[in-house]
């Protein structure tokens, strides 16, 4: 028996992965289009400070986890989705370190019927991997690379608010996949 969520607000949700670091104005941004923002986070006062930064605080709710322990990771997002009903947008920025974080994620997505996106962004080396991301039909998936930029000098890679306003270009655009910043050469890149 499917149990009945009343849901805590009627705005769109969306879930932020890395939005108390390089994905921060993201998150403020997807406020002000009027989204319920869930941050997954492992510091909440980060959290709160991030928070408070913004004209409409209780427009966030903080899932404070660090997202390599599993269990209590499934455990945070199961409690976001009860309260707020899935997201109709996630946006993920997850080190390499935790490859089972996204799939445990996206596992109460699995029989959504509704539309929803997911705005995968990855570092720059997943460029040449191009790893198989498995996300259900109802998923449009959206793959954004973290390059780098080339200056006169050298090269230097992308500063929070160039990442940021990459992913927000992709979410306005809907770029199926997109490189931020240059990839080439990549010889150049900043080592």
């Amino acid at each position: 028996m499917k149990k009945e969520v009343v849901l805590m607000n009627d705005k769109p949700h969306a879930l932020v992965i890395g939005g108390t670091g390089m994905l921060e104005r993201v998150c403020h941004w997807l406020v002000e289009q009027n989204y319920f923002v869930s941050v997954i986070n492992r510091n909440r006062e980060k959290f709160e400070r991030m928070r408070k930064k913004n004209s409409m605080p209780d427009s966030f709710h903080p899932l404070t986890v660090d997202y390599h322990d599993g269990d209590q990771l499934q455990g945070k997002v199961a409690e976001a989705v009860t309260h707020f009903g899935l997201p109709d947008l996630v946006v993920s920025w997850i080190h390499s370190s935790a490859p089972d974080a996204l799939p445990l994620i996206l596992e109460p997505f699995k029989d959504r019927q509704e539309p929803w996106k997911l705005i995968h962004v990855q570092g720059s080396s997943s460029f040449f991997v191009k790893e198989n991301t498995p996300v259900p039909e109802t998923c449009a998936y959206r793959r954004v690379y973290l390059g780098f930029v080339v200056e006169e000098n050298g090269s230097r890679w992308l500063t929070h608010d160039e990442i940021a306003n990459g992913v927000i270009k992709v979410i306005q655009r809907d770029y199926k996949e997109t490189v931020v910043g240059t990839l080439k050469p990549w010889s150049k890149r900043p080592q």
